[in-house]
């Protein structure tokens, strides 16, 4: 029976220099099995190999070992593993199938639960949980477990460290291309928010490195726990933010936050929070967009998957002016707030041209299309009603109008 083992690698902190890295002199046997890994020892090359998490799974297919792999857990998605059977969720999967698909290591890089662990134990199947790294020297100690374990001590290793620098001379080459400015960018990312404070990427986080290749400054690296204060971030006013999916209506609902720079300028992009901690290839084609969004002068390199969401997210609208009871504006009116008014409607499709301070009869028909299109009295005159819709980001645009009116034959 296979020596069973369920080893939690922590990255950086776990293997001797004797078993993490091997060096092979001329003259010696050059060998791959056994292979030591952790308290982990594997006597010979596993057959079939079941992947529980997408962020080893991202590694495996980086280094191209991702032919040695019979099964994924749910959490995969990589389109070149959809084809593997699925054997459930990443803390517990079917042990059964994996069983059924002769199934002799599972790697993973979260806990299994109890059961599933005595479980692979009293089958004989080895599982290795190799933790994520948070830097890039944790980043090439994990290619290197993630391909030991896979295609042996030696030859696995080889293939880890000519996948590793590949990938690290692709960032080297983002940094390089973005690091020519005089001028400190600064950014952050939010995981979530909350009323009072938020959930952020932080020093330790694996995203911070993203940044750092992007020569970009994350206004949270000096943060301790990845959660800061509203307050804080308003300090820290930063250039650009991307977030979680989701966070941004949070963002731009949070009345203290309307001042921000990145909410103001149209520089807040939605990007998958697990496309910050995928430590493969994919980490390429993140540091790669990130840097495409926030230097203009850097052209992006890297083909992003369709499963890429990653957005820019467009300003809120700010009134320039608070309507006020009793005060309304018509032909042939000059006034400072009507080159607002008409600013507003050019912006929202009804008007073309530019704006002035002079109230006129193109003016006035803006003004009657804007109140049919959102349902307002049609009378071609500024009133109060007409301006706290126009004046607000509830205010429906001339295109919006049109998509969604239907004609009835």
């Amino acid at each position: 029976m296979k020596r069973i083992a369920a080893v939690i690698l922590a990255i950086g902190m776990l293997l001797s220099a004797t078993s993490c890295n091997m060096i092979v002199k001329e003259g010696e046997e050059q060998f791959d099995y056994p292979v030591t890994i952790g308290n982990l020892v594997l006597e010979q090359a596993p057959q079939n190999i079941a992947v529980l998490s997408e962020n080893i799974a991202d590694v495996v297919i980086t280094c191209g070992l991702d032919g040695k792999l019979a099964a994924r857990s749910d959490s995969c998605t990589q389109e070149s593993l959809s084809i593997l059977p699925s054997v459930g969720t990443p803390d517990s999967p079917d042990i059964g199938g994996l069983q059924q698909l002769g199934v002799d290591l599972v790697l993973a890089d979260c806990s299994l639960s109890d059961e599933s662990a005595e479980r692979l134990e009293t089958l004989g199947i080895n599982s290795l949980i190799i933790k994520p790294a948070n830097d890039i020297t944790s980043l090439s100690k994990l290619y290197n477990n993630v391909a030991a374990a896979a295609a042996g001590g030696y030859n696995g290793k080889m293939q880890a460290m000519s996948s590793f620098e590949a990938l690290r001379g692709s960032l080297d080459t983002i940094k390089a291309n973005t690091s020519e400015s005089n001028v400190v960018a600064t950014t952050c990312y939010i995981y979530d928010l909350g009323e009072d404070e938020c959930t952020v990427a932080y020093g330790n986080d694996f995203a911070n490195q993203l940044f750092e290749y992007a020569s970009l400054t994350n206004i949270a690296a000096a943060d301790d726990d990845g959660v800061i204060g509203i307050d804080t971030l308003l300090k820290g006013n930063p250039d650009s933010i991307f977030c979680d999916t989701g966070v941004y209506e949070k963002l731009a609902e949070n009345k203290d936050l309307k001042s921000l720079k990145a909410l103001t300028g149209g520089t807040v992009y939605e990007l998958p929070k697990k496309y910050l901690s995928l430590q493969g290839s994919t980490c390429v084609q993140t540091t790669d967009y990130i840097a495409a969004k926030t230097h203009k002068d850097y052209e992006q390199t890297q083909g992003w998957p369709e499963e890429f969401s990653a957005k820019k997210t467009e300003p809120p609208y700010v009134a320039p002016f608070e309507p006020k009871k009793g005060i309304f504006y018509t032909v042939g009116e000059n006034y400072e707030p009507i080159k607002a008014i008409e600013e507003r409607l050019i912006g929202l499709g009804y008007m073309e041209g530019s704006a002035d301070t002079m109230f006129t009869a193109e003016t006035a028909e803006a003004i009657s299309a804007f109140q049919s299109s959102n349902s307002l009295t049609v009378t071609g005159i500024a009133d109060y009603e007409t301006l706290t819709v126009l004046l607000s980001s509830k205010a429906i645009s001339k295109s919006d109008s049109e998509e969604v009116s239907v004609t009835i034959d």
